[in-house]
């Protein structure tokens, strides 16, 4: 599950949507549509930003603009590790077929050799013409013999770099649903997990609870200290954050300065213990200027929400926001609580 948004939401988009794509020489394909939606809806900051980029000086996307922002900001690798993983495997897959082919040829041939020397047994030998067959035929049995080592050595040299190559791949896939500032997964990295969760009957018998946390004044830190030192907020908010969940529970960066935590087999109970402790460890929390030596104190704002039994990410997400929206509008540094209504 990517896209959360409800009915409403994703209406106003999709006219959004259609306006930009009308407005641009790219094709109207489904890669254009994915890419504008992303960067309308805000969820794929990195993406907005190379977009805002490419159209500062008033220019227009083509299709080949379209297909590069959807391989290194939507495709689940990034387009050049993803190229050079294809090559790589190819050229592997090319020595494998010419060893196995140069072996099979021998093969065939020491067959034929063995074939021809039956027939000559068959026939009368002096013991001179006789050992010259013998020789030939030790000849050959070496010479295979020392075929199928270098085969053999050949197929162990390419798993190995199979090996690799899937480590290789497994670390861009790993690249691909992080934050790069944070660390924390981001939001595509955030649905997969949670998913799995979601997917896993026996953890959501012991509960599952999802907090939604939401930087207070961020806008006005940026506004105030600039960028840098709204990063250096974003990735002290982030380790706060993981100090304070156990293994099993996930954190998600999922756009600009609000992050998701999930808690499996946690009750509301639990959810609103972590909540608090987050949130006090927050407010004491003071971070230094890079210029000089003032720091700047900070609070978060959390929406709490907990499964229930035909729940999907969609809607937990919807009421996690619904509780965050209450305590940024009770006047933030606060937690509030939104459950279903057969919760309460």
């Amino acid at each position: 599950m990517k896209y959360a948004k409800n009915r409403d939401e994703s209406e106003e988009i999709l006219r959004l949507v259609i306006k930009k794509m009308a407005s641009h020489p790219a094709a109207c394909t489904p890669y254009c549509y994915a890419m504008w939606y992303e960067h309308i809806s805000g969820i794929n900051p990195a993406l907005s930003e190379a977009i805002n980029k490419a159209l500062a000086d008033g220019s227009k996307l083509d299709d080949d603009q379209v297909e590069d922002f959807y391989a290194n900001f939507l495709s689940n690798t990034n387009r050049d590790k993803q190229l050079k993983l294809q090559q790589n495997l190819l050229l592997l897959l090319t020595n494998i077929s010419g060893f196995t082919a140069e072996s099979d040829k021998q093969a065939l041939d020491f067959g034929n050799n063995l074939q021809s020397y039956e027939e000559s047994l068959k026939r009368d030998l002096d013991p001179e013409a006789l050992s010259v067959l013998l020789d030939k035929m030790v000849g050959d049995t070496k010479m295979m013999r020392s075929s199928i080592m270098n085969l053999q050595s050949e197929l162990a040299t390419s798993k190995q770099k199979v090996e690799m190559l899937h480590v290789e791949l497994e670390s861009a896939r790993a690249e691909a649903h992080n934050d790069p500032l944070t660390g924390t997964l981001n939001r595509r990295g955030f649905e997969i997990v949670a998913q799995k969760n979601l997917d896993d009957v026996a953890k959501l018998d012991k509960g599952l609870s999802l907090l939604m946390v939401d930087i207070d004044h961020f806008k006005n830190v940026n506004d105030s200290y600039g960028h840098l030192f709204g990063d250096k907020v974003l990735t002290t908010i982030a380790s706060t954050l993981k100090s304070k969940i156990k293994g099993q529970d996930e954190l998600a960066r999922l756009g600009g300065e609000e992050f998701a935590v999930l808690l499996p087999e946690t009750q509301l109970v639990g959810a609103q213990a972590v909540a608090e402790s987050i949130r006090k460890s927050i407010e004491k929390t003071r971070i230094y200027r890079l210029d000089s030596d003032e720091s700047v104190g900070l609070t978060i704002s959390i929406g709490i929400t907990i499964y229930s039994s035909d729940d999907n990410l969609t809607k937990l997400l919807d009421r996690a926001d619904k509780a965050l929206y209450v305590s940024k509008q009770s006047g933030r540094n606060k937690i509030s609580v939104h459950l279903k209504e057969n919760q309460h």
